[in-house]
């Protein structure tokens, strides 16, 4: 309890800020999660032992609601799984879109449509690092400045985490600066066990002990994203050295289970000035030795932005009401995507052939189908789609957005990732609506489901870290966002193997149980 307690004192000092237009989706405020688990449980469990007295007099769907077998949905990760990466208004992500919208047809939906939201395509095409005649491996920040074909010459300039006392102490106008980005570890175990901070725990295989923990690679303290200049923490490690006059930052991703530079972010869709490159956490300990030193080096990130569109995909199962039932996921992905989001595509997808094989008079409600676009703009296509369609949020009894769900769990090995040989944790984000909360609950009883646990959809701040984020923050709708986070989830090893065929088919029953019960729901 000492560590945990220890843990979360020190992330109550990060900040929390929302920009007006966009709201972090993968991202959260870590002083919520603090109030949450040790000064909510009370009110938690209160949620908790109320829903589970509703959960008995839960009505039962009727009718036989029949998923495809865990190879159908594979193949399905597979078929939007064609091209290197979906990347926001590239062709790639627009071939998916199109893929998308087929199977839909090919499924029966009416209205099938493709809404255009138009953005900038930030494509880097050239990026490098070089101390004298060592090169160190790198990859691009997302969305920052262009260095030109001649590349920056310049010293560098170590500053710690980028603390403003860590500034103050040097001097990085004209310089490289070198900063490190911690990559902080939860220690989700001890956290749920010793506050009953849930709604629901389903770990029949008793994985989630009080040793268990996972890597928070989408949650960097001191380098969130979704702020502009103005906007931005006065911590913010990249907008300071911006400000200070320097002519490009090395981000070394310090704590990360691997020595993986491929991190995909901050994915806000906000355009940023400074030339930025990520470094691996080991090859971070040798740039930060040369950066002690003041060693001259030479950074380039080339490419260009363009204007682009990408599409929100979606269409209607008609029910015998206009209640609608809203199934969501994105298609984009930085790299391959089989986890992020070909598996949350492919559980969508198996929701609308599962609910499609019945006659519009057995479903009681209208279930709406969308694969959003722009995740990785700031979730532009799910804000894009609750403004543009107020008529479908105002219908709908409840949000169900599925990501990620069937990866496998890694953990560092000789400084690479390694598959532990379980799956990696599921959460269901689910809204404080006692109805909801049993449904899930009844769920989880019904079809048991290894390393899940439901938990308030604002246990991180005002909306879950998913994609779910921008409908709830548009609409108010009622929610569940399933949403797995293995420590791999914004990086190039995201490939086909990593996702557990044999969990689909369960996980697609269990989506379609909980369907069933509001479908049954007066």
């Amino acid at each position: 309890m000492i560590a945990v307690l220890a843990f979360t004192a020190g992330l109550a000092e990060e900040p929390s800020f929302k920009a007006e237009s966009r709201q972090p989706t993968e991202s959260a405020s870590l002083g919520n999660l603090l109030q949450g688990l040790f000064t909510g449980p009370y009110k938690i469990r209160k949620e908790r032992n109320r829903a589970k007295k509703l959960v008995p007099s839960l009505p039962d769907f009727e009718t036989t609601v029949t998923v495809p077998d865990s190879g159908t949905i594979y193949s399905w990760i597979e078929g939007i799984c064609q091209t290197p990466h979906r990347r926001p208004g590239t062709p790639e992500d627009q071939q998916a879109e199109k893929w998308v919208a087929e199977r839909f047809r090919e499924f029966g939906l009416s209205n099938v449509t493709l809404d255009p939201i138009p953005l900038q395509v930030w494509t880097a095409e050239q990026w490098s690092l070089r101390v004298g005649a060592l090169e160190i491996p790198s990859f691009y920040v997302l969305n920052t400045g262009w260095t030109g074909p001649e590349g920056v010459s310049a010293p560098l300039v170590y500053v710690g985490t980028g603390k403003p006392k860590d500034f103050e102490k040097v001097e990085v106008k004209g310089k490289i600066v070198v900063a490190e980005v911690p990559i902080l570890y939860l220690p989700t175990g001890a956290m749920l066990k010793l506050t009953g901070s849930y709604f629901a725990l389903s770990d029949p295989d008793r994985q989630v002990t009080l040793g268990y923990g996972q890597y928070l690679t989408f949650l960097l303290p001191n380098f969130t994203g979704y702020a502009t200049e103005e906007e931005a923490p006065a911590r913010d490690v990249y907008w300071q050295a911006y400000r200070r006059g320097a002519l490009a930052i090395c981000l070394i991703l310090k704590g990360h289970p691997s020595n993986s530079n491929t991190h995909y972010g901050p994915y806000d869709g906000i355009m940023k000035p400074l030339p930025g490159l990520w470094i691996g956490n080991y090859d971070g300990e040798r740039l930060r030795a040369l950066a002690q030193q003041g060693a001259e080096a030479s950074l380039l990130l080339q490419g260009r932005i363009e204007p682009g569109v990408t599409h929100n995909v979606w269409g209607v199962l008609p029910g015998a009401s206009d209640e609608v039932i809203l199934v969501t996921s994105h298609h984009d992905a930085p790299f391959l995507g089989a986890v992020e989001d070909g598996a949350g595509v492919a559980q969508v997808l198996a929701q609308a052939w599962a609910w499609s094989r019945l006659p519009q008079a057995k479903r009681p409600k209208t279930l709406v189908f969308v694969v959003d676009a722009g995740h990785f703009y700031g979730s532009i296509g799910a804000a894009a789609f609750a403004r543009e369609h107020r008529e479908i949020m105002q219908r709908t009894r409840v949000l169900v957005t599925l990501e990620h769900l069937g990866a496998k769990d890694v953990e560092e090995r000789d400084r690479e990732y390694a598959e532990t040989g379980q799956p990696a944790l599921t959460i269901l984000f689910t809204s404080h609506d006692p109805e909801v909360i049993a449904t899930v609950a009844k769920g989880l009883e019904q079809k048991p489901l290894p390393a899940t646990v439901s938990l308030p959809v604002d246990l991180l701040g005002p909306t879950p870290p998913s994609d779910a984020a921008r409908y709830i923050s548009e609409a108010g709708v009622p929610a569940i966002s399933w949403i797995t986070g293995p420590a791999y989830l914004l990086d190039a090893y995201d490939t086909l193997d990593k996702v557990d065929q044999a969990r689909l088919k369960p996980i697609a029953e269990t989506v379609a149980g909980m369907i069933g019960t509001f479908m049954a729901l007066p």
